[in-house]
């Protein structure tokens, strides 16, 4: 017999209780003391613990949960007394709040696993200990941010349920949720490049807008780097474009490990896993051969400002449906008249345009063409996305100061070719 299996359960759970009420008091008791309350009345560590004990006790006398919602009724009744009386004084819903979380932990220890409990606990005191972080990010977030939220959410939870799990048609067999599916993924990996470019590093130098860049667009993150170069040469320029190849890459893995079935997934990990150091590697070189030449110490780095379009839009969301849908129309017509030859010739041409349809196109694999054909073309599709990046850069900015970043993914579209030719 084990210690653990000879503590009662019941005890256990109480003790968890007893612990987490009373921390969450601490804590509470230490956020209004850092506000500055001299009186804090309501909302003592102690009444938080036996808060906490009442709600365990009434749980317990009556599994069926009457006593406790009683018990809920009446706690509530009696801080919507007290928060009337000293609303002048202190306005704050905190403590009230925090007493009803309390009297929820009781019922959570007995009837939740205890890593839920911990995570239910754990949660609110970052949000009670973060108050300042948290106040200025409100601040900080405009409004519109809410709507854009409110978008995905829309994106995710409601249109994506409703959507028939059938076939769209005889020559297009990808059900209608596949492709939205697509859609609130792709979203997503950008969404969260955009927020974390837009309010974690706002003052991004070059190097950041490549890295982030990459996860949101390589294109549209070289042609902005193209044009700074053209004006403002710098010795991060080329670096920063190889780096937002090597995100690309880091992308493009992500969601077809996600979304791609896992014979293709799987494998496909490392050829993109390898593509990726190998760019990170080219960067770590273009950077240190700049600050060995004379003119490239690395000094003249300007801030990278750039308009970028938000990810959740819905126009831009049918727009990348439409795009699926004609990828996979393509590729299908494509296959079965000129085989893997033709999808290699088609990955090719669609690096001028967002590879991502493409790919995902050929994840649906609803046509006759081998795993190996799929990788190939996948992989290849990302080499021609990145030579015809380089190609962007040199044409845009005009300056040798991008060739080392175009020789790189030069290389690394003759490893993609080499690659998509081997498997067949």
């Amino acid at each position: 017999m084990t210690l653990s299996s000879a503590i009662p359960e019941l005890l256990v759970s109480f003790s968890m209780t007893l612990l987490f009420c009373f921390i969450l008091g601490l804590e509470l008791h230490a956020f209004r003391r850092e506000n500055g309350e001299k009186d804090l009345g309501f909302g003592t560590t102690r009444t938080l613990t036996l808060s906490g004990i009442m709600g365990y006790a009434l749980l317990l006398l009556d599994p069926s949960g009457k006593f406790l919602v009683a018990g809920f009724l009446v706690l509530g009744g009696f801080l919507g007394i007290s928060y009337l009386k000293r609303q002048n004084e202190n306005p704050s819903l905190i403590p009230h709040i925090m007493a009803l979380l309390a009297y929820a932990i009781g019922p959570v220890a007995q009837r939740e696993p205890l890593w839920f409990l911990m995570v239910f606990v754990v949660a609110i005191l970052l949000i009670l200990g973060k108050s300042p972080l948290i106040r200025r990010l409100s601040d900080s977030v405009p409004i519109s941010e809410a709507v854009t939220l409110a978008i995905f959410l829309v994106m995710a939870g409601v249109i994506l349920p409703f959507l028939p799990d059938t076939p769209i048609a005889d020559i297009l067999p990808i059900t209608y949720t596949r492709v939205w599916l697509a859609v609130v993924m792709v979203s997503g990996v950008s969404y969260l490049s955009y927020l974390a470019r837009t309010y974690l590093f706002p003052d991004r130098g070059i190097l950041l807008t490549g890295t982030l860049g990459g996860l949101y667009s390589s294109t549209v993150a070289t042609v902005v780097l193209a044009r700074i170069a053209k004006t403002r040469p710098s010795s991060e320029i080329a670096p920063a474009i190889i780096l937002a190849s090597s995100m690309m890459y880091l992308r493009m893995a992500l969601i077809v490990f996600l979304l791609g079935p896992r014979k293709i997934s799987f494998p496909l990990l490392l050829p993109y896993g390898v593509l990726f150091l190998l760019s990170l590697a080219a960067a770590l070189a273009t950077t240190r051969l700049f600050r060995l030449t004379p003119h490239g110490n690395g000094s003249d780095s300007p801030t990278a400002e750039e308009p970028v379009a938000h990810p959740l839009e819905l126009r831009t969301a049918f727009l990348f449906a439409m795009a699926f849908l004609l990828f996979s129309t393509l590729t299908r017509i494509i296959n079965a008249r000129f085989g893997s030859g033709g999808l290699h010739a088609l990955a090719v041409s669609v690096g001028l345009t967002d590879i991502t349809p493409f790919v995902l196109s050929l994840l649906s694999g609803h046509f006759a063409a081998s795993a190996g054909t799929i990788k190939g073309t996948i992989i290849l599709a990302g080499g021609s996305n990145n030579l015809i990046n380089g190609l962007y850069a040199l044409l845009i900015s005009r300056s040798r100061s991008v060739l080392p970043a175009l020789f790189w993914l030069g290389g690394a579209f003759l490893l993609s070719l080499g690659y998509a030719v081997f498997l067949g």
